[in-house]
């Protein structure tokens, strides 16, 4: 099981979202925890540049949650740093 590591823009946008969508993402990300290659990565080309080459994505209720796969802790885990989440509607 990965360690999940979020970004201050992740929290800020998720702070803003509806529960329901809220509980879709925390979902979405449950998975990548347990399995952290499960994302996609095809990934937007202005998404990719926002956010870096390695980027991968879920989608959770028309929202895209961006993040990529880290090195192993000093426990050896692997870290997910969870980057940010955009809106499909705002990237097409």
């Amino acid at each position: 099981m990965a360690r999940l590591r979020f970004s201050e823009e992740f929290l800020e946008s998720l702070a803003g979202l509806d529960e329901r969508v809220e509980e879709s993402v925390w979902k979405k990300l449950a998975l990548v925890q347990d399995f952290p290659g499960v994302g996609s990565s095809l990934v937007e080309p202005t998404l990719r540049h926002a956010y870096g080459p390695a980027c991968l994505k879920v989608v959770a209720a028309g929202y895209d949650v961006l993040y990529e796969r880290g090195e192993k802790d000093a426990d050896g885990v692997e870290v997910v740093d969870v980057l940010g989440i955009v809106s499909q509607r705002a990237v097409r």
